[in-house]
């Protein structure tokens, strides 16, 4: 049954709105997040922040991306002053008369996440970044910028990246937007430093004063005075007077009466309430409030806060799925990192540029990765990409290099081989590369293609790389 609004209540904890589903999550729900996946958005009843805190949390950190995808809203009967859970949640309601206005809301971010193909991804770091990513895409986000928030490990939160880690845990978010700017999928701008624990990592740390000589913050601490006319310096106690509050020089008996006139305070003097040692210079120490390590700050470990921006690449990437970062492939035996390929690659053109002879640089691209990636397990695509390179090793020279530009193409050289013998040589490779692929996945087609081009000194490394893979649909 409809009310006036165009609610329709279907179940206890679920309402009907032109056509789309709404789960409701308030204060009696156990918590569980599995039956989202089941519905078009989220709206979570609570006037609780931490209960709230929680619920957003559980699903946003979900590996699911039919549940962390999902569009949530808050019925708001408190005000919500969590900056985290304000940049992970779509709107508020006042009441769920409004329903109506956050449909289009709903419609438009349902449509962005029809637009994703969602891989599994070789390593953790790249699974990280494809959430990551994905989520910018689909709240159409360009963005990514820290939050101060003191429930951070690291002081600061990048909203959808920081809730997969436990507190003690941030600071690995560092790292795989680190990876993210290396990959292209981001550019940043500097914002801020943030100081972490040499020993654990964590940037809740106590600052402290202490002691040179035994490390205790338990010092008090008093006036150095000078006395202009006899030059006698010494701490203030020397100089104060037992009957009355006015001070005296010890020295010379004159009554010290206009600082700046009669005498100044160049100086303080520290006295360790722990061992008497009397110095004037503090060490600063900084405790760490999680392991309690006590840290000189020069242990510290500075790290760059950042804002990202996401990249076209990395739009390209949210859609087409992320497989595979730099390093996850550059691990694979056999191989040598892509960098290091085209700083060969120049070499080669310039022997060819004294010598005469022949050199190619070939390529062979899985045209259909989302596919084939999407259907195995991460053990399963380092190990199709071994067996690829393992392929490909035993067909050519020793002295020709294999390189992965992306988990779905590989570049290789053929030097000193004449142009349409490297055709051949490449064709045998991909039709073994076919048979190797159609038994180990009985169900599942995974199509090559590939090219080769021939060395022209009169290019550079980069230009010739751009032939060879121009055509592929990365």
């Amino acid at each position: 049954m409809k009310d006036p609004n165009g609610i329709e209540r279907v179940e206890e904890s679920v309402i009907k709105h032109s056509g789309f589903t709404f789960l409701i999550i308030d204060h009696m729900d156990n918590l569980s997040v599995e039956k989202v996946q089941y519905h078009n958005a989220l709206i979570i009843d609570g006037k609780d922040v931490d209960f709230i805190r929680q619920i957003v949390r559980r699903v946003r950190s979900h590996n699911s991306p039919d549940i962390y995808l999902k569009p949530i809203f808050i019925l708001k009967g408190i005000n919500i002053h969590d900056a985290l859970v304000n940049k992970l949640i779509d709107g508020t309601l006042f009441n769920l008369d409004q329903i109506e206005f956050i449909i289009p809301e709903v419609e438009r971010i349902l449509s962005r996440v029809s637009d994703l193909k969602f891989t599994n991804s070789i390593s953790f770091e790249a699974q990280m970044i494809e959430k990551l990513i994905s989520f910018m895409y689909t709240c159409e986000i360009q963005d990514l910028d820290p939050i101060p928030y003191v429930y951070s490990g690291i002081n600061y939160a990048y909203p959808i990246l920081s809730v997969n880690f436990r507190q003690n845990d941030e600071h690995t978010v560092l790292e795989i937007l680190d990876i993210a700017e290396q990959e292209g999928i981001f550019e940043s701008e500097y914002v801020d430093r943030t100081y972490l624990c040499s020993q654990c990592s964590s940037g809740h740390l106590s600052y402290r004063e202490v002691c040179p000589k035994c490390g205790s913050s338990n010092s008090q601490t008093e006036d150095i005075i000078h006395h202009f006319p006899c030059g006698y310096v010494g701490p203030i106690r020397d100089f104060r007077n037992e009957i009355d509050d006015q001070l005296d020089c010890p020295k010379c008996n004159k009554r010290l009466r206009h600082i700046g006139v009669d005498y100044d305070k160049p100086s303080v003097l520290h006295e360790c309430k722990n061992c008497s040692h009397k110095f004037q210079d503090y060490n600063v120490k900084a405790k760490c409030l999680s392991c309690q390590t006590d840290n000189s700050v020069e242990q510290l470990n500075g790290r760059e806060i950042k804002k990202y921006s996401l990249t076209k690449k990395g739009e390209l990437a949210a859609i087409n799925g992320f497989v595979s970062t730099s390093k996850d492939i550059d691990e694979i035996i056999g191989t040598v990192k892509f960098e290091t390929f085209k700083t060969m690659l120049k070499y080669e053109i310039e022997r060819l540029r004294q010598t005469e002879g022949s050199s190619n640089v070939c390529a062979i691209h899985i045209i259909n990765p989302s596919q084939v990636y999407s259907k195995i397990g991460s053990e399963v695509q380092k190990g199709l990409l071994k067996d690829i390179v393992k392929v490909i090793r035993s067909n050519i020279r020793s002295s020709d290099v294999i390189s992965f530009q992306s988990s779905s193409t590989i570049v290789l050289s053929m030097n000193e081989i004449p142009y349409k013998i490297s055709i051949r040589i490449l064709k045998e490779i991909i039709e073994i590369l076919k048979k190797l692929m159609a038994t180990a996945f009985n169900n599942m087609e995974v199509n090559f293609e590939h090219k080769v081009v021939q060395l022209d000194y009169k290019l550079s490394p980069d230009l010739h790389i751009h032939q060879l893979t121009k055509d592929f649909n990365q």
